[in-house]
């Protein structure tokens, strides 16, 4: 009787479990940075310069390219592996003028529907306060591990080191400072 109680047990733990574990993964970033929002919002909704400070790239090892009118609505910074195969991309779906920048990603992988926006709130002549706010909806049952293999806790990690990267690339030249960022700059 106990052989046969302890499977059934550990099966309706697991069942538990997958029902139990959240599938929306949602948090939200913030950042200050010592520049104008029209700076910060070229640098993200141009994905040449976001290409520049985001930490994706060289953590992942992929390469990029941009396909479509850089800086508007469609725009997509493409994923490409290290053979050049294309597995996922950046689109941008969103653009407020000096407000807001939103994305949609695709990738293989598990299914699943990430969202990102760059939420800009000017808190000074040049300084301007930036929102991270990032949401995923995992389809069960890979909600529950892309959480035990840290793949949810590594993709907010790699979200703050974008907010670093970003706070830099504005801060670090006085070439920006009070002029916008443009496409071919």
């Amino acid at each position: 009787m106990l052989v046969i109680t302890i499977p059934i047990a550990i099966v309706a733990v697991l069942i538990a479990v997958v029902f139990l574990t959240p599938r929306v993964v949602e948090y939200v970033e913030t950042v200050d940075i010592e520049g104008s929002s029209e700076q910060v919002y070229d640098a993200v909704r141009h994905q040449r310069h976001l290409m520049e400070w985001s930490a994706w790239p060289p953590e992942t090892g992929s390469k990029c390219q941009i396909e479509g009118d850089d800086g508007r609505v469609g725009a997509q910074t493409v994923f490409l592996d290290k053979t050049g195969k294309r597995f996922g991309y950046q689109e941008v779906t969103a653009l407020d003028e000096g407000r807001n920048v939103s994305f949609k990603l695709e990738s293989k992988g598990p299914p699943h529907r990430p969202t990102l926006s760059f939420h800009l709130i000017p808190i000074g002549p040049e300084k301007t306060r930036v929102v991270l706010a990032f949401r995923n909806d995992i389809t069960p049952p890979f909600h529950v591990l892309l959480r035990l293999f840290g793949i949810v806790r590594w993709t907010r990690d790699m979200h703050l080191k974008d907010l670093d990267g970003l706070k830099r690339f504005i801060e670090r030249s006085e070439n920006y400072r009070g002029q916008r960022l443009t496409a071919a700059a």
